[in-house]
């Protein structure tokens, strides 16, 4: 075995193991949100004997919960087949009513603050294919994906660039991207994030 066999097989390791803490640690949030909603729940239940006061306590916890803790705790996201770092040529097959998510990584993207950048993500394609990038912004709130694909920074027939606004990297974990196929047969792209 060479070492360039060597570097790639501890760098998938590596990546895998990451990939693999990280499915675990969003399962046992999961649990630990659903948890203390139950918590929450039989305390607001149980809280007060006075029947009166225990309806007052509870309508008002209600209102509260659903204002104030429940877009927090519930996560409508859907989850990514993909991560999309920077740099990286990432080959992906595209097919008609297949829905696939990814997001974009932190990783090589966060800036300053008073430091502005452009990135771009481009969709490189073959000329008979048509293809719409759909975003879906804030979706761990009660958002719902846009129905329109997002209009492209600039466009041949064979590649297209996408600008990607700063928030998609900073807030990567609520917001998803998906190819959607328009052309009738499935095809291959590959994308990069720049």
């Amino acid at each position: 075995m060479d070492d360039n066999q060597f570097s790639f097989l501890y760098h998938y390791s590596v990546k895998l193991s990451q990939n693999l803490v990280l499915d675990l640690f969003q399962k046992q949030m999961i649990l630990s949100k659903r948890f203390c909603i139950c918590l929450l729940i039989l305390f607001s239940i149980l809280h007060c004997d006075d029947k009166n006061t225990t309806e007052e306590f509870q309508n008002g916890f209600i209102i509260s919960f659903a204002i104030g803790v429940l877009p927090g705790l519930v996560n409508n996201c859907p989850g990514v087949d993909l991560v999309v770092e920077k740099g990286i040529d990432y080959p992906i097959s595209v097919e008609k009513d297949k829905i696939s998510w990814f997001q974009f990584s932190q990783k090589g993207n966060l800036t300053p603050p008073e430091e502005t950048r452009d990135y771009y993500f481009t969709i490189t394609k073959d000329s008979a294919a048509s293809i719409s990038l759909i975003s879906w912004t804030s979706c761990k709130n009660f958002s719902s994906p846009s129905r329109n694909g997002l209009t492209p920074d600039s466009e041949t027939p064979t590649e297209l660039k996408f600008k990607i606004g700063k928030d998609s990297f900073r807030f990567a974990e609520t917001n998803r991207y998906r190819l959607e196929l328009n052309s009738p047969n499935q095809t291959n792209v590959t994308v990069r994030q720049n």
